[in-house]
């Protein structure tokens, strides 16, 4: 079952023909490493299911990066608040490696929001998982120390460290990769 499928059918439980509605209205794109899905300063207009790669979503202020997220083969990809009120995004998500997403539209989400209420499920679906994700990476940062969001990232993305560099981990926890290296050394089953 591919990540789409999983989502609408697995996890929202939505029907054959919705799944073919859905399909019918999305386009797949295919991003090399490095390129941007969106960039700091632009508007989001489509939306994004991963089915294979990895993203990255981070802010560059005062010439340093501050990684918001990652994004793995079945998560959701935007900027959310960009794609739902037209204005710029204040900042980029960007391809780790070779990615290939399903994406949606501004104009085709909502023209689903019209077709029919149970399309609601999946806007609902969108704005849970962004903002859990958003509320577990800040309640980690105001309450754990550095080894602790460690072993949290870790538990949220299995497959982190086979996928992202050490540079990017280190950023996404606030700390320089030095402080990471320390980290690893420690038993992180403690």
């Amino acid at each position: 079952m591919n990540a789409v499928e999983q989502i609408l059918k697995g996890e929202l439980d939505l029907s054959d023909e919705m799944y073919d509605r859905f399909i019918e209205l999305t386009e797949e794109e295919y991003l090399k490493k490095k390129e941007f899905f969106v960039q700091q300063g632009k508007v989001c207009y489509h939306l994004g299911i991963v089915e294979s790669g990895v993203l990255r979503s981070y802010i560059e202020k005062d010439s340093g990066e501050f990684i918001k997220d990652f994004y793995f083969p079945g998560s959701i990809v935007v900027s959310y608040g960009s794609f739902l009120t037209g204005e710029q995004c204040i900042g980029s998500i960007q391809a780790l490696e070779d990615t290939r997403l399903v994406t949606l539209s501004r104009s085709a989400y909502a023209q689903l929001l019209k077709e029919s209420n149970e399309w609601f499920k999946f806007g609902k679906y969108i704005s849970d998982c962004l903002l859990i994700r958003k509320c577990r990476k800040e309640t980690s940062f105001l309450m754990d120390s550095a080894y602790e969001r460690y072993k949290l990232l870790l538990k949220t993305y299995p497959r982190v460290e086979q996928h992202v560099s050490q540079h990017h981990i280190a950023a996404y926890l606030g700390i320089k990769p030095e402080s990471l290296s320390r980290l690893k050394s420690l038993n992180i089953d403690q």
